[in-house]
């Protein structure tokens, strides 16, 4: 059996403020209006992953809210090794291990450069393949028969 994976960037999120935390930077506006046509884009098109898991930053959580509840999907859960700026091997490795058990379709919310490093690395690439936008949906299928995976398309938020 074929499994999607989808990795949503996070929406636009405010610039960091002096004294400010990077991860504690929160969605503007314009990102919650994204994170709103990307859950729309997602039930026009019929993709209704049964699984979200989330970075635990606020712009991601945030995102991932707004999409769930939009599309009326399950709710997100967060986890350590999609946060920025995680070592690219390591995400790898835990995205490998929970593979068997990720459903069929199974959407992913974090942070560049992280998701182009992921994904490249997912589709055999030792170079940036792909550079994702904010509230880009990227969906790549996972073929377990020959343990490979395969770009199905890349979608920017401006064209949803």
């Amino acid at each position: 059996m074929n499994k999607y994976l989808y990795f949503l960037r996070h929406a636009t999120a405010e610039v960091i403020r002096p004294n400010q935390l990077d991860i504690d930077r929160c969605l503007i506006e314009k990102g919650r209006l994204q994170a709103r046509r990307v859950a729309l884009f997602m039930q026009r098109h019929n993709i209704l992953p049964a699984a979200v898991l989330s970075s635990p930053y606020p712009r991601a959580i945030q995102t991932a809210a707004i999409v769930c509840k939009e599309a009326d999907l399950v709710r997100a859960k967060e986890l350590e090794w999609l946060a920025l700026a995680t070592d690219s091997q390591s995400a790898l490795s835990q995205l490998q291990k929970q593979l068997p058990t990720l459903p069929q379709h199974t959407l992913l919310v974090g942070h560049e450069p992280d998701f182009s490093t992921l994904l490249s690395m997912l589709l055999g690439s030792n170079q940036q393949a792909l550079i994702i936008k904010k509230a880009s949906l990227t969906c790549i299928m996972y073929c377990e028969t020959s343990n490979s995976f395969q770009l199905e398309w890349s979608v920017p938020a401006k064209f949803m």
